[in-house]
């Protein structure tokens, strides 16, 4: 691959990380390295035709088994400029959705699923199969479906890590979780080759979506926010947005009760004590769907910029995009 945006190397090390930040390219590791993961970024979006050549319609997955939660965007394609750069329009919400996988002939039937749990997903969790057969089947049932509902030109699956909190053990939990994830990208990469379909499957490495709409939350000195703590400033993030006027997303038909039921929720949850967790794995999760849906937007934005403009799209200065 060829070198290209030479002036990336004059930028430091901090610069570096937050340009990263910005178009979702890794954070860490040597000068580079990062320099090199920011122009793999950049390369990628141009050889893919940057924003595409139509409205986008984008299928977000937070993984799970028992809480898999999924939100579908969609953004009109729009130019920007005179030299004919093209970018989305503000993304709309048009579905957004919690389910545990063994409830998908429930999802086919259009049952509306709340933003709540109730007793009977619990009582029915100790019934539930674990047997790769049944994987398989859910799988196939949960793709076909989406790809069948909401017509996807782009399909974002949450990837999961082994390993959580720095410990040596992997839990059996994320295990089945994993395995259910290959089984996606399986049934994606076959009706996508039997039906000839136009689709792109990315993977989203949640700490790049979390660095994205935290990391200049934080006083430069806070000390490192602890995993329920990062939950609720989702949570809250995602409240603000949907209760306010915001640039980042706006509700489509037919999903306001819905969206009021979460805001509801989530101002519950922030009255709490901050070591509350009851409540909030419920909104976690279609919080995270949502945020990676309009990460991967603004990353596409980004990116895109940087390869029209070069060094202008960004503040020498900061590293920020200008």
């Amino acid at each position: 691959m060829p070198a290209g945006k030479l002036w990336l190397e004059n930028l430091t090390v901090a610069k570096l990380h937050r340009l990263a930040i910005a178009i979702g390219a890794p954070c860490s590791g040597t000068k580079a390295a990062r320099i090199e993961g920011i122009r793999r970024a950049v390369t990628n979006v141009a050889r893919n035709g940057g924003c595409g050549s139509s409205d986008l319609s984008l299928l977000s997955i937070d993984m799970g088994i028992r809480n898999l939660a999924f939100a579908h965007i969609t953004a009109p394609l729009r130019v920007t400029d005179s030299a004919g750069n093209f970018q989305y329009g503000k993304p709309r919400l048009q579905a957004w959705r919690r389910l545990a996988v063994s409830e998908l002939p429930d999802v086919a039937r259009a049952v509306p699923i709340s933003v709540h749990l109730d007793n009977s997903r619990e009582a029915s969790a100790a019934k539930e199969s674990f047997e790769p057969v049944d994987y398989a089947t859910h799988a196939y049932n949960l793709i076909n479906y989406m790809l069948r509902t909401y017509q996807p030109d782009h399909v974002l699956i949450e990837r999961q890590r082994f390993r959580s909190g720095g410990g040596s053990a992997v839990q059996e939990w994320t295990i089945r979780v994993g395995v259910f994830e290959g089984m996606l990208y399986a049934a994606l990469r076959t009706l996508i080759e039997e039906r000839k379909m136009h689709l792109r499957v990315e993977p989203m490495q949640p700490s790049r979506v979390n660095r994205y709409w935290l990391e200049d939350r934080m006083h430069p000195s806070t000390r490192k926010l602890a995993g329920r703590e990062v939950k609720r400033a989702k949570i809250e993030l995602v409240g603000d947005m949907l209760q306010k006027a915001n640039p980042h997303i706006c509700v489509g038909k037919g999903m306001h009760p819905f969206v009021a039921d979460f805001v509801s929720s989530c101002n519950k949850v922030s009255k709490k004590k901050p070591t509350a967790t009851a409540g909030m794995t419920k909104l976690d999760d279609l919080a995270d769907s949502l945020l990676q849906g309009l990460s991967w937007i603004e990353w596409q934005h980004n990116r895109s910029r940087i390869e029209a403009l070069g060094r202008e799209a960004i503040d020498l200065d900061s590293g920020a995009m200008s």
